[in-house]
């Protein structure tokens, strides 16, 4: 869930999140399932902002690649807009 965020579909008709306002059309995050990961696609600053927090999963430029096998953390939460708003994915 990501606080003060609406959900939609786009980007090919995958889920994800915006903010109304925000540039990119407000979208920040897109998720998709592919065996054997769920994929959570984010803009590349927001990745390489958060290496540390990351280092333990397949990371793209754009994408963290989340394993289906239950050991994601929850929550799994990472500062995604100013002002201490948390994006968390669980």
């Amino acid at each position: 869930m990501a606080f003060g965020a609406a959900e939609t579909t786009s980007y090919f008709q995958m889920p994800g999140y915006y903010y109304q306002g925000y540039d990119y059309d407000g979208m920040f995050a897109w998720f998709d399932i592919q065996k054997p990961h769920i994929s959570l696609l984010l803009r590349p600053p927001t990745i390489r902002n958060h290496k540390k927090e990351l280092a333990d999963y397949s990371a793209t430029k754009a994408t963290v690649h989340l394993p289906l096998n239950g050991k994601v953390p929850s929550p799994f939460g990472l500062p995604m807009k100013p002002g201490g708003t948390m994006f968390h994915f669980c």
